[in-house]
């Protein structure tokens, strides 16, 4: 009999060590180059499988043979500070970005799908949604992704009086860059430079400059049929083929990423500015390569000022945060909330900083 409990111990200690290791491995994943290592991006995007079955793991272990529970505690202790990347806990930032003074300003950072409505549904009145969320945010810089244009368009519900509105908010615009990156401000900006996956823009704010980037990095591309596959996940139960097309386009475009991320980071690396922020869609999670590569100096505002785990992605079912604000220099994120309107298929970050030097 006791070896036999014995046996089944030693089976239980295998399987908490065998996840014990895949969650640290999917913790720091993302130092590693997918470009040599095609399945560490997917290891990163399952960090949060990966963490919930460990925390599962303490009590069981306990209740099991309390020293074994020491396993997953160490694992948790040693991915600490990716998974606090993954799931902040200021659990006392209650700041409102709009109770903000002189030495604060905000920034909303939205990939916006071009105005339209993901659901294909639009209001009975001559509004827009997505720009009436802008309006009534009134963040003092704007910076969105997929805003190929900013004009009067009735096929998806942009219309002149809002067109204008935004003109009178945001005396200061930049629209349509290579991927449809833009920005509004309500400060003088001029565009610096741009690529295929950011544009640089400089914003001159009173007695400051700050240099910003904004990012959309390569997306997956996954077809219509795979996202569909994706969404009915009962639906890659036996189609390995599949899942393993999938898989593959995962690994493509974190690749595609990486080499953007490393060109970018060395554009970044020869500005001459001592406050920068980087934010956009990055498609891609927390504590990935390209995040590693770009911003591993960087402050995450959501790091910094958010609480629990969020997404900001959610088409076809695909639950993840991609969109990132990340900030370096005399100032600090003091708050970061996630919009909840839901026309495009990202939701937007809007963040407040406060100016440590003034």
């Amino acid at each position: 009999m006791n070896l036999w409990r014995n046996i089944l111990l030693g089976i239980f200690i295998a399987i908490n060590l065998l996840i014990a290791s895949a969650t640290i491995f999917a913790a720091y994943a993302g130092h590693i180059s997918p470009n040599e290592m095609a399945i560490a991006p997917i290891a990163c995007m399952l960090l949060p499988f990966a963490a919930i079955v460990t925390l599962v793991m303490i009590p069981i272990s306990f209740l099991i043979k309390k020293w074994t529970s020491l396993i997953p505690i160490a694992t948790v202790i040693i991915c600490l500070s990716p998974l606090l990347n993954l799931c902040p806990l200021n659990a006392f930032n209650k700041n409102d970005h709009k109770k903000i003074g002189n030495n604060d300003f905000s920034l909303l950072c939205y990939n916006a799908y071009n105005f339209r409505a993901l659901d294909k549904i639009y209001p009975s009145d001559s509004t827009n949604a997505t720009l009436s969320y802008i309006i009534h945010t009134d963040a003092d810089i704007v910076c969105l992704q997929e805003c190929e244009y900013l004009s009067p368009l009735k096929a998806w519900h942009v219309y002149r009086p809002q067109v204008d509105s935004l003109k009178k908010q945001y005396p200061y615009q930049i629209i349509g860059v290579e991927n449809g990156e833009s920005i509004l401000s309500k400060f003088p900006v001029e565009k610096i430079s741009s690529e295929g996956y950011y544009s640089h823009f400089r914003v001159e704010m009173d007695n400051n400059t700050i240099d910003i980037i904004d990012v959309h990095l390569r997306s997956l591309r996954l077809t219509q049929e795979e996202k569909d596959q994706y969404s009915d996940l009962t639906g890659l139960s036996g189609h390995n083929s599949r899942i393993k097309d999938i898989a593959r386009k995962v690994a493509s475009a974190a690749k595609n990423r990486a080499r953007q991320a490393e060109k970018l980071r060395k554009y970044i690396d020869n500005i001459d500015s001592e406050n920068i922020i980087v934010c956009g869609d990055f498609n891609d999670v927390p504590n990935c390569y390209a995040i590693n590569t770009i911003c591993d100096d960087f402050d995450d505002a959501y790091a910094d000022c958010g609480f629990g785990p969020t997404i900001t992605y959610h088409g076809d079912k695909l639950y993840f945060r991609i969109d990132h604000i990340f900030y370096e220099g005399d100032f600090e994120a003091t708050s970061i909330t996630r919009g909840d309107i839901d026309r495009s298929d990202h939701y937007p970050l809007v963040a407040t900083f406060h100016w440590d030097k003034n």
